[in-house]
């Protein structure tokens, strides 16, 4: 007679390698798709004490809150100012500004700012001008 073994058999367990896989998998989507917002820096600098006044024929490009740029008052973008100074530097020396003036306001962005002082400079204009305001008109102006 065939003698049969009894054989005993291991309680069935889930394997978690595939799950795992899958948990790793979400965790890498979610870290790829997350939305990183870049923070700026405010520039609240302190009022100038020793600014002197700029004379003589200048070019003014103003930083406006929200990254908005003024050049001789006419709204720009970034590559149209590029294009504006190009244009000026193309001139002969005479009909040339002395001073690029920059002025900003206390909100705009360092990176905005910054953005604008390397476009200036790469179109070769070295006399750029950070424009400040006097102690006495802050103080004034903080007094609201």
């Amino acid at each position: 007679m065939i003698s049969f073994t009894k054989s005993t058999l291991k309680p069935a367990s889930p394997d978690l390698t595939p799950l795992l896989d899958v948990v790793f998998i979400l965790l890498i989507f979610f870290v790829v798709s997350t939305v990183y917002t870049a923070k700026g820096m405010n520039m609240d600098l302190p009022p100038a004490e020793t600014a002197k006044p700029v004379s003589g024929k200048s070019l003014e490009i103003e930083l406006k809150e929200n990254g908005r740029i003024l050049c001789n008052m006419q709204p720009v973008t970034l590559h149209e100012l590029a294009h504006e100074l190009r244009t000026v530097a193309r001139k002969p020396s005479a009909m040339q500004p002395e001073n690029i003036l920059l002025k900003s306001v206390p909100q705009a962005r360092v990176e905005n700012f910054i953005r604008i002082v390397d476009i200036v400079r790469s179109e070769g204009f070295s006399n750029l001008v950070i424009v400040t305001a006097n102690k006495k008109e802050d103080s004034g102006r903080k007094s609201r």
